[in-house]
């Protein structure tokens, strides 16, 4: 008898987890392939579903080039979809846009295409209820990933969730702390 592997496809509302990670354990990024692996645990990870928007360059070009330099990594990561929204700037402070409506749909999408069993839904937002519902009553799991800290939880989202969930802990974001690699030396001419 052959075994056959769950599939498991992980969303990521970038900026949901962005925040969460430097507020709870002042770290800002994940990297996420051996992160997403950790997370699926022995089922086979299809793809991983990315979410995020630019930050406006004029509130802080420091920020905005260590967040496109995390964007330039991860896009090379392996079966990674990134969705790209927006910042609303006529709101102050900006707010973002798109991003959980396209995980949403995506997540609905690829439930109604029969693409995964697992779905690791890593987002505290509970705009992202409906979607959720709609997925479990296909039959689907959904495990929503998040922290473990009281300054950012989920609990809206995780009741829809069938509370299946796996907490970010410190230790693990430790141990998946993207490090952006150092800046390359100017060469000088050969004379």
């Amino acid at each position: 008898m052959v075994m056959v592997k769950e599939r498991a496809i992980v969303f990521i509302d970038g900026n949901n987890l962005y925040n969460g990670l430097k507020e709870c354990y002042g770290i800002e990024r994940l990297d996420l392939e051996p992160f997403c692996n950790y997370l699926v645990q022995g089922r086979e990870l299809v793809a991983i579903y990315y979410a995020d928007a630019n930050f406006i360059r004029t509130e802080g070009s420091n920020n905005y080039d260590k967040q496109q330099a995390y964007f330039s990594h991860i896009r090379k990561t392996k079966n990674l979809i990134f969705r790209k929204g927006y910042f609303n700037k006529r709101t102050r402070p900006p707010t973002e846009k798109l991003a959980d409506v396209y995980l949403a749909t995506d997540l609905v999408d690829l439930c109604h295409k029969d693409q995964f069993d697992f779905a690791y839904l890593i987002s505290g937002d509970s705009d992202l209820t409906p979607a959720v519902d709609i997925v479990v009553r296909q039959g689907k799991k959904v495990i929503n990933v998040y922290f473990d800290n009281p300054k950012r939880t989920s609990y809206a989202l995780r009741s829809h969730c069938q509370n299946l969930f796996k907490n970010i802990t410190k230790t693990i974001a430790d141990q998946y702390v993207w490090v952006p690699p150092a800046p390359k030396p100017p060469t000088t001419p050969i004379k």
